[in-house]
């Protein structure tokens, strides 16, 4: 398996939109703070809530379909949690 570092991995989740101003759509595998393991196929970054994103550390994340319509509910992530990105191991 690839890796990637977190830090590039945290850059490139932030880019939202591509050239044609379409949200870009990645993979993600991550732990929950109630130690739920969450593998999501596709989808995309959004806002985790009303609080400072970079302070608390946190991405949002929304599962979509193929086309980039939403499904199911946003999930707050701690960057700490995240375990893969686009089928790639985060490393430090």
């Amino acid at each position: 398996m690839k890796t990637i570092r977190r830090n590039l991995a945290l850059a490139d989740m932030d880019i939202r939109t591509d050239e044609d101003g379409k949200k870009r759509i990645f993979s993600i595998k991550f732990v929950s703070n109630e130690g739920k393991l969450y593998y999501i196929p596709q989808a995309y970054a959004c806002g985790a809530g009303k609080m400072n994103h970079k302070e608390f550390q946190i991405r949002g994340v929304q599962p979509c379909d193929c086309k980039g319509n939403p499904e199911g509910h946003p999930y707050p992530v701690n960057i700490d949690q995240i375990l893969e990105y686009n089928k790639m191991k985060i490393i430090l």
